[in-house]
């Protein structure tokens, strides 16, 4: 039997890996664009064609590559939920007290959200709007919060009780909806870029954890 048809699959893998990787690149190569340009307006303000110059990549690339603007944000979300999973999973909580844990992990919050303030608003708006958005992108907020527990655990040296992860949602509901309400609405008398934003907002949600230790 000829060895023509065992060579053709290997030729066509071949072929396949080169395209693969210009299609990460590419990709890449957008995220980052998107990402730098969304510093300074929001996601409805992002053109499709602004975005391709910054990239230096085409318009049609883009399009072959993500099918869509809308598909492309839910890229940029999975990109911004992953990066904060393995923040929160590699912050320094070794040797902190359970308050002292929380109070990094709102903190971390706190910048992640500010400085990517277009991009979550971006996402506030897609969740107001389809009711199954955090049935897909959920995991990535919940790992980060199963992280946050493991950690406060370790410092209580104790398993959390239902009343106490009951108070620790809360908290973070407080601290969550006053952050989310500033990006899409800002109404006074707190700003989300105050300086006395984070440490004032931090207080309320500590003292609705009621965290023991220091």
């Amino acid at each position: 039997m000829s060895s023509r048809g065992k060579e053709t699959p290997m030729s066509e893998n071949a072929e396949r890996l080169p395209q693969q990787n210009r299609s990460r690149v590419t990709a890449e190569r957008f995220i980052a664009a998107a990402f730098k340009m969304l510093e300074k307006q929001t996601f409805a303000e992002l053109a499709v064609g602004d975005l391709a110059r910054t990239a230096k990549r085409s318009v049609g690339s883009f399009y072959q590559r993500f099918g869509s603007k809308e598909e492309f944000l839910k890229v940029l979300i999975v990109n911004f939920l992953e990066t904060g999973v393995g923040d929160a999973a590699a912050s320094s909580w070794e040797g902190k007290s359970a308050k002292e844990v929380y109070a990094s992990f709102l903190k971390d919050t706190y910048y992640r959200i500010l400085n990517h303030r277009n991009l979550w608003h971006a996402v506030l708006e897609m969740s107001a709007s389809d009711p199954g958005f955090w049935s897909v992108f959920g995991s990535y907020r919940e790992k980060r919060l199963e992280d946050l527990v493991a950690a406060i655990e370790k410092a209580q040296k104790k398993k959390l009780s239902q009343s106490e992860l009951r108070r620790l949602a809360v908290a973070g509901q407080v601290f969550n909806s006053v952050m989310n309400n500033q990006i899409i609405n800002s109404p006074g008398p707190l700003a989300l870029d105050d300086d006395e934003f984070l440490p004032t907002m931090a207080e309320i949600a500590l003292n609705v954890a009621d965290l023991k230790g220091r």
